[in-house]
C-alpha cells in the first residue's frame, strides 16, 4: 500500500532545530568561561611567582666597613677558592657600605622598590641605597655611591649596580656570638602589581666581633 507523500514545511523544520540551538548556547557559554578562568588562574599563579633576578654573580660587588670617624676599619684577606675580606668590628656604631648588582634573566621587566640591609644581632639603621655612579678614590674600596636610589625598572637583561649604606652596632664577643657573615641583600620588587621579596647574593661579608665595644 503506498503512503501517502508529506511534504513538511521549512518552518517546521526551523522549529525542530530551534531547541538544538538553544540547548547548545549554554554549554558553549560554560565552556568559554571555564577557558577564560583557566587562562586567567595560570597567569595569576605566574604573575604571583614571577622571579627574574639572578642568583648568580654577574656585575660588579664589594663591600666595605668604616668606623664611626671615618677610617676603614681592621681587616684582613682569607684565601680560599676566592679571596675573602674579613673585616674586624669597630667599636660603637661602625658604618658598612656594600655594591650590589642586579640582573634581570627574564624576558619581562620589573620594578626594584626597595633593597634592604640584612637582619643582625644589634639591628640596623639609617639604611640608604644608592645608584652607583660616584665611587670614590679610596684604594681598592670606596662606594659612596651616586644619586639616592628611586624605585626603577629593570628591563628584560638588564643590570642595576646599586650602593647600599647601613649603621650597625658593635655586639662585644661572647660564647655565643661568633663571625657574623651576610651573603644577601633583601631587594623588594613588583611585578603585574604583585610585591615579592627575594635575597640577592653579594660577595661574602664576614665580621669578627671584639671582646668588648
Amino acid at each position: 500500500m503506498d503512503h501517502p507523500f508529506v511534504d513538511h514545511d521549512a518552518s517546521e523544520i526551523e522549529e525542530s532545530e530551534e531547541p538544538r540551538r538553544r540547548r547548545r548556547w549554554p554549554i558553549l557559554v560554560v565552556s568559554l568561561v571555564v577557558v577564560i578562568v583557566a587562562v586567567g588562574g595560570a597567569l595569576y599563579f605566574a604573575a604571583s611567582h614571577y622571579q627574574p633576578l639572578s642568583q648568580s654573580f654577574n656585575g660588579g660587588y664589594g663591600s666595605q666597613i668604616l668606623a664611626s670617624n671615618g677610617p676603614l676599619a681592621t681587616n684582613r684577606i682569607a684565601g680560599g677558592a676566592h679571596d675573602t675580606v674579613v673585616w674586624t668590628e669597630p667599636s660603637g656604631t661602625f658604618h658598612v657600605e656594600v655594591i650590589v648588582t642586579l640582573n634581570n634573566d627574564q624576558r619581562f621587566g620589573v620594578t626594584i622598590d626597595k633593597v634592604l640591609a640584612p637582619a643582625n644581632a644589634s639591628g640596623n639603621s639609617d639604611v640608604r641605597a644608592y645608584f652607583d655612579s660616584k665611587p670614590s678614590a679610596q684604594g681598592t674600596y670606596g662606594y659612596k655611591g651616586g644619586p639616592p636610589f628611586k624605585a626603577t625598572t629593570l628591563a628584560s637583561e638588564g643590570q642595576l649596580q646599586l650602593v647600599v649604606h647601613w649603621d650597625q652596632q658593635c655586639v662585644p664577643a661572647s660564647a655565643s656570638n661568633n663571625a657574623t657573615t651576610y651573603k644577601s641583600l633583601p631587594v623588594e620588587y613588583t611585578f603585574e602589581g604583585f610585591r615579592h621579596t627575594v635575597s640577592v647574593p653579594i660577595d661574602t661579608l664576614t665580621i669578627t666581633p671584639r671582646p668588648n665595644c
